[in-house]
């Protein structure tokens, strides 16, 4: 399986501050995180796979040591396309404390989406025995199943998805920082992991 990363051109957002006036004319600026979904957005690796699918069916009857009777295989390559980040709905970020660290939780990378090319399929090829023939059903079988593999090996694919999760740390970092230094403070970042399934109030 060859697998190559899509580069693109990116801009760090920073957050919208907020100035809240206080007595005496004295005014206070209050970091606002809530451009981090667009930086995990952002933080998504796509990446493209090329793969060949494959179906078989051994031969089976009286003569199928001479003839391959109900024998049958079918293989087809195909392009797809692997997006691996992080789930936005699983990432907080805390308000900077009196020593200015933000503590943001986050899960594991995961994969996000997986989408077959349709357009880089072509024509299945096909080998089979005496009077035995693939079907319209199999074939389409066959694609289907194209879709579950390369799903699968996405899953187990742990260098991309440690890739996935140390950009979106970088990206998510960058951020922070920039935020703090838009409004003349320095922040440091914390990591905590998010367990799955974890409610907003567990979070905190």
């Amino acid at each position: 399986m060859r697998v190559r990363k899509i580069t693109k051109t990116w801009m760090l957002l920073v957050g919208t501050v907020v100035l809240c006036l206080t007595g005496c004319g004295k005014e206070t600026q209050t970091a606002n995180f809530s451009g981090v979904t667009s930086v995990c957005e952002l933080a998504t690796l796509k990446c493209y796979y090329h793969n060949v699918a494959k179906a078989e069916t051994e031969a089976s009857g009286i003569f199928a040591k001479w003839l391959k009777t109900g024998y049958k295989k079918i293989w087809t390559e195909y392009s797809g396309i692997i997006e691996y980040g992080i789930d936005i709905s699983q990432v907080t970020v805390s308000e900077p404390d009196k020593n200015g660290v933000v503590t943001v939780t986050m899960p594991d990378a995961q994969v996000l989406n997986v989408d077959v090319d349709e357009d880089s399929l072509g024509t299945p090829l096909t080998d089979t025995g005496f009077l035995t023939s693939v079907t319209t059903e199999e074939k389409t079988t066959t694609l289907a199943g194209a879709q579950e593999a390369m799903e699968q090996q996405a899953k187990e694919n742990t260098e991309m998805l440690s890739q996935a999760k140390a950009r979106a740390k970088t990206l998510i970092e960058e951020y922070i920082k920039n935020v703090g230094e838009s409004i003349g403070e320095e922040y440091t970042v914390e990591w905590k992991d998010a367990e799955p399934g974890m409610t907003e109030s567990e979070k905190k």
